[in-house]
């Protein structure tokens, strides 16, 4: 048995994929899960505290959006330089070096784990798009 605190979306049978929804009163929300902080202040305060459920939340219910890419989202291309989904950073080449750095000194919107995991692999490529392969992580 375990202290550690269990995802109530998991608990209540949330998918993982599709829009993201509370798990408490199946609120859907519009892009990944903007509004949620406020939403469940004003809502679900009592079932227990916004940073509880937030930091319970498992990594896949936590992911900005399991849907759409940020990149595809916000309209960045898939050619030409990288850019920050959050800020729109360009980055220099074609490739995401300094990303890590960027997103953990400068954004707190989710983890940059969290951030990798949600780019479609069309974003994700290196600066090497002729060699067809993914990046690895």
């Amino acid at each position: 048995m375990t202290n550690e605190p269990r995802c109530l979306a998991c608990e209540r049978g949330v998918p993982k994929l599709g829009r993201r929804q509370c798990p408490e009163c199946r609120q859907p929300f519009r892009a990944g899960w903007e509004g949620i902080d406020a939403h469940w202040r004003a809502r679900h305060e009592a079932v227990m505290p916004y940073e509880a459920f937030w930091t319970a939340l498992c990594r896949r219910h936590r992911a900005a959006d399991s849907v759409g890419c940020p990149c595809c989202l916000k309209g960045i291309p898939l050619d030409g330089p990288r850019q920050c989904p959050e800020c729109a950073l360009v980055f220099r080449g074609k490739g995401w070096e300094g990303l890590d750095a960027h997103w953990k000194s400068h954004l707190d919107v989710l983890s940059y784990e969290d951030l990798l995991a949600s780019l479609c692999p069309a974003h994700k490529l290196d600066a090497d798009r002729s060699s067809g392969f993914l990046r690895l992580e």
